[in-house]
């Protein structure tokens, strides 16, 4: 049997500098087994493989014309973000002009019961924003 659990957002989330942040999502789009906790997190309903994918897009910064320093952005799934905290599949980029758009695919082994989510990073000097994001679990037959 196939499962497929899609998160959705499309509202500004501001993230603050220097710290993993956890992203919200306005909508489960789909929701295969109710694998959906709290629109923050996927959680398996069965060990399996999982093939997961994010996709993040920042709103444009305002950054002074004498700053000139490069501006990091990371993203990454993050297993059981509330306990034993377990990253995986993280990627990370400067800070280009306008928005910037990351799509990023992992294919990895999920548990039961298991949450996992998606968490960002940045290190402007002030909050950057997260315009939009997706967040999706797909795995096949187990």
């Amino acid at each position: 049997m196939a499962t497929q659990i899609k998160l959705y957002r499309n509202t500004p989330q501001v993230i603050p500098p220097n710290t993993w942040t956890l992203l919200v999502f306005d909508t489960a789009i789909r929701n295969d087994l109710s694998m959906q906790q709290d629109l923050s997190l996927i959680v398996p309903a069965h060990d399996g493989d999982f093939l997961w994918a994010r996709n993040v897009s920042w709103e444009t910064l305002t950054i002074p014309a004498e700053d000139t320093r490069v501006r990091q952005f990371m993203s990454r799934f993050i297993r059981d973000p509330h306990g034993v905290r377990d990253d995986t599949g993280a990627a990370d980029r400067v800070d280009s002009p306008g928005r910037d758009w990351d799509t990023v695919m992992w294919p990895f082994y999920g548990q039961h019961g298991q949450p996992v989510g998606v968490e960002v990073w940045h290190d402007h000097h002030e909050s950057a924003a997260v315009r939009h994001a997706q967040f999706v679990g797909m795995t096949w037959d187990y």
